[in-house]
């Protein structure tokens, strides 16, 4: 009997402790993002990898410059940040699809992953991302809709993971 309730103390014990980290982890990501509302949460940061411009058929690789972008949700929106300029700005994309995104696999078979598909029409531009842990990939269609841009970013490492690796 002194047994099971040890158990059950120590089972509680670790919850708690697990649960402090989440909040003070949430209050640190809260405090980094001012105008982050209540409710939203970090799906994960990325590192700009590749932009393309596809034109009359034509796709053509963009210069791109380092750029990380950070990524926020609350089942309903997600927003994406990045720092440029030293300035944080993000724009909000509406989440049309959440039960999955579909990727080619080696063998070129699609696989459905976990993730979310969004979009956004701000600033004349329709912007579609597609959000999995590992990667998002953002299109965007401008006025002059011959033309369309390709931004792929991978995930970054989180500490986190980099301390399980080891």
């Amino acid at each position: 009997m002194l047994a099971v309730m040890m158990d059950r103390l120590i089972g509680n014990f670790c919850k708690l402790i697990v649960f402090s980290w989440w909040l003070v982890g949430s209050v640190i990501v809260a405090e980094q993002i001012e105008s982050l509302p209540a409710g939203y949460r970090l799906i994960g940061s990325y590192e700009l990898n590749s932009k393309l411009r596809v034109e009359n058929g034509v796709s053509q690789s963009v210069v791109i410059s380092p750029l990380t972008y950070r990524v926020y949700s609350d089942g309903i929106d997600l927003r994406v940040y990045c720092e440029t300029a030293d300035e944080d700005s993000y724009t909000v994309y509406q989440i049309y699809r959440s039960d999955g995104v579909g990727v080619i696999k080696k063998t070129r078979e699609i696989e459905l992953v976990a993730g979310v598909q969004a979009y956004s029409t701000n600033g004349n531009i329709l912007r579609q991302i597609s959000v999995t842990r590992n990667s998002f990939t953002m299109v965007q269609i401008p006025p002059r809709s011959h033309r369309v841009i390709i931004t792929r970013a991978i995930a970054k490492a989180s500490p986190a993971d980099v301390q399980s690796e080891e």
